[in-house]
């Protein structure tokens, strides 16, 4: 279930979502306010579509209000193909925005050789400025 907060960010209105996480849908997060945005955890859902689009929603409504730079924090403990083939999607549209003088950066964090080598393609893939960070694992 997606949550949406109105903020009042520099006399506009910008949309907070928050999609909390389950066993198979990831946390979300985009928060302009606090410049926060992330998606981390697992995404395998039996509705990828459903579960990503008040993400493609909220950039549609938002993103052209942005006034700071966006780093979108990805810590992907596993996506399924489909999961993947949203994330593209989603970085399509940031490609736009990025083309059009947004400044976006993806943050990719990862714990295996095989989760850096699946931002390592979208990166290849895209033309968005992606950072890759090694988090240890717990």
């Amino acid at each position: 279930m997606a949550i949406l907060l109105q903020e009042k960010n520099r006399k506009m209105f910008m949309e907070t979502l928050i999609i909390k996480p389950t066993k198979t849908n990831p946390y979300i997060c985009f928060d302009p306010a606090n410049q926060r945005y992330e998606i981390s955890g697992l995404s395998f859902p039996e509705d990828p579509q459903g579960t990503f689009e008040p993400v493609f929603n909220w950039l549609k409504n938002n993103l052209n209000q942005l006034n700071h730079k966006m780093q979108l924090h990805l810590q992907a403990d596993y996506f399924n193909s489909a999961s993947n083939r949203l994330l593209l999607k989603l970085f399509r549209i940031l490609e736009v925005q990025v083309q059009a003088g947004k400044e976006i950066e993806i943050v990719w964090n990862y714990q295996d050789e095989e989760i850096q080598n699946d931002g390592i393609i979208f990166s290849r893939i895209v033309n968005i400025p992606f950072q890759f960070v090694n988090v240890p694992s717990n």
